[in-house]
């Protein structure tokens, strides 16, 4: 009973530590995406076409930076703040009619096309020491909130046709957070968290990768995300698929 007791004040101690020196941790991120999405906005009694960002409009990927704010709640859980911003564009003549948001774009017009994404989150996870010192997981809850400000205008001779379209969404999402780490300067992570929404869409939000602790204050990290994410509504819908490799830089108080 005695060796026991220790064992559990030790692990207890190490715990508080840990979070006692990492009570906040600011991170900020480069993700570098490939981007596959399409979409469709209708208005009154005009359909609205299908479009594929990539082949219709020429939007293929972009790099997106992403800020974090993390604070220690306790011995194994964290509150977590983050927002990512995302600026796409594309300049293609499209090669048939398609109507956006009401208005029609003919075929052979040149059509400059932008997509501006906003993405934020806050999360509670609490992770349970599964192997002391080396391996914790546990639960990831999130409040996401994802906004995407989509526009179409014309350029040429003759006069310019422009309309855009906006489609918010907010969801709570559930998932796992893991951390192993084989020494003290390395940190091997993955998380996963989203939710279906039955005919109205889903989300996923995933990611995995390594960081570097080369001081108890600065941290370097590096991996690969993936987001996919489709939203509907009345017909109307947005899907979207980032996915590539990130790299971050962490400081700890």
């Amino acid at each position: 009973m005695g060796r026991l007791l220790v064992m559990v004040v030790s692990l207890v101690l190490a715990g508080y530590g840990t979070a006692a020196a990492q009570i906040v941790d600011i991170e900020g991120r480069y993700w570098f995406t490939d981007l596959d999405a399409s979409a469709k906005v209708k208005s009154g009694s005009a359909p609205g076409t299908r479009l594929d960002l990539d082949s219709d409009l020429g939007i293929d990927g972009g790099n997106l930076p992403e800020v974090r704010l993390t604070i220690a709640t306790g011995l194994n859980s964290k509150i977590r703040f983050a927002y990512t911003h995302g600026d796409f564009e594309g300049d293609k003549t499209i090669e048939r009619s398609v109507q956006f948001a009401g208005t029609t774009f003919t075929a052979t017009s040149r059509v400059e096309s932008e997509m501006e994404l906003h993405y934020g989150r806050i999360g509670w996870a609490w992770q349970f020491i599964a192997v002391p010192g080396i391996f914790k997981i546990g639960p990831l809850l999130e409040l996401k909130g994802l906004v995407i400000d989509a526009s179409l205008r014309t350029r040429g001779a003759g006069a310019s046709v422009h309309d855009s379209a906006v489609l918010p969404m907010a969801f709570p999402t559930v998932g796992a957070m893991a951390n192993v780490t084989p020494v003290k300067w390395l940190d091997v992570f993955a998380e996963v968290s989203g939710i279906p929404f039955g005919d109205l869409g889903h989300i996923v939000d995933a990611e995995a990768g390594v960081r570097v602790i080369p001081l108890q204050f600065l941290s370097f990290s590096a991996g690969y995300r993936v987001l996919d994410v489709r939203l509907g509504k009345d017909d109307n819908f947005a899907r979207l698929n980032l996915a590539g490799p990130f790299l971050g830089a962490s400081l700890r108080f």
